[in-house]
């Protein structure tokens, strides 16, 4: 068995090693746009990248990178589209952004009211927010993710600055979470 485990790491070392860039333009593309695809994001874009033979820090940080792109766009973005989208003339959309308001701060709400004697007791409701946030982000499951969490952060009135370091670290841990498990199931195949 530890022969085996040997041998398909010499072999993916070997497969990286053989990994020649300028051929392999069409896959750092597909990489990189995935990442920036919301709910697939970086962190089931670096399983891709690794299985088409990019090597691992590569497929990391490029995942990385370009999932991390969305985030300022979405901190900016989403809350004067929402004001603007009170502004038109068309009923259900406007019915649609006050649904999204009302609904936030409901969440807000009653997150805040479970944790009042838990995490919130040691920390602030701010820095308890951006943990959840943080931890939010950072587990690779469906439906987290740097997008949701830029979404929630906007939605909350979360501090730029801060919300943006906690996805930002969200976003760290669960490509590293992807990528471990990626090349750990590349080398046991």
């Amino acid at each position: 068995m530890l022969d085996k485990l040997l041998m398909n790491a010499n072999l993916l070392a070997a497969a990286q090693s053989a990994f020649v860039w300028r051929e392999h333009t069409r896959q750092i593309v597909t990489a990189a746009l995935l990442s920036m695809v919301p709910t697939f994001e970086g962190r089931y874009a670096v399983a891709v990248a690794v299985r088409m033979g990019m090597p691992a820090v590569f497929s990391y940080l490029l995942a990385l990178i370009c999932s991390s792109i969305p985030v300022p766009f979405i901190l900016l973005l989403l809350r004067p589209v929402l004001d603007w989208f009170y502004t038109l003339p068309v009923k259900p959309v406007q019915r649609f952004a006050a649904w999204l308001e009302k609904h936030a701060e409901k969440k807000r709400t009653s997150m805040n009211e479970k944790n009042k004697k838990g995490i919130r007791g040691r920390l602030s409701a701010e820095a308890a927010e951006l943990f959840a946030l943080y931890v939010f982000v950072a587990l690779p499951l469906p439906g987290t993710g740097v997008w949701t969490g830029s979404a929630i952060a906007a939605l909350f009135n979360l501090p730029r600055g801060k919300a943006t370091a906690a996805i930002l670290l969200g976003n760290v841990t669960a490509c590293l979470i992807m990528t471990l498990m990626a090349v750990g199931s590349k080398v046991i195949i």
